[in-house]
């Protein structure tokens, strides 16, 4: 029964990556298009955006309590294995991007309503200054938040393809030369 219920909870682990994997994936995207359209269609937009950018926020931060409050994926010396190192480094970063997000709504020159009802422009007076400030912050970040996933994804691909692999077909040992 023991291993059946841990089995469960990793399952829900792996559910809660994967909808974090689609959410942020999707958000990382959509973001970098919204500049090209007019103003009413990236109010509507901005409005998916960053009501996403909120269910992002508190889906990790349930993502973060459910690992730790289940003990899930924390082997022996972890912090030697980089995808383990980038998971946990991906937490963080990830709340602070929608907090940076929000700084960006938040000094916006227009009206940014998190799914259509959160007022996220109306925490702060409009300023372009800082709103490009936040926008450039809330770039560079979206940029780390690639680049790690790519490690973290390569680093998997690499454990899953080429560790298992070597663990399966053993390297022959090499003869010396002249025999």
């Amino acid at each position: 029964m023991a291993g059946s219920t841990k089995k469960s909870k990793y399952r829900v682990a792996q559910v809660l990556h994967w909808l974090g994997v689609i959410v942020i994936g999707f958000n990382l995207l959509s973001g970098w298009r919204l500049d090209g359209f007019e103003l009413e269609i990236r109010k509507v937009l901005l409005a998916i955006h960053s009501g996403v950018g909120t269910f992002i926020f508190f889906l990790m931060l349930f993502r973060w309590w459910w690992r730790r409050e289940h003990r899930l994926y924390t082997p022996p010396r972890w912090w030697k294995r980089p995808s383990f190192v980038v998971q946990w480094v991906f937490y963080p970063l990830v709340l602070t991007q929608v907090v940076i997000g929000l700084g960006v709504a938040a000094f916006i020159g227009y009206e940014v309503l998190g799914f259509g009802i959160i007022p996220y422009s109306s925490l702060a007076a409009d300023n372009e200054a800082i709103y490009g400030r936040f926008l450039q912050m809330h770039d560079l970040m979206a940029w780390l938040l690639i680049t790690l996933v790519a490690v973290h994804g390569f680093e998997r691909w690499r454990t899953i393809f080429i560790d298992d692999v070597a663990e399966v077909v053993p390297v022959k040992a090499q003869e010396p030369l002249g025999s």
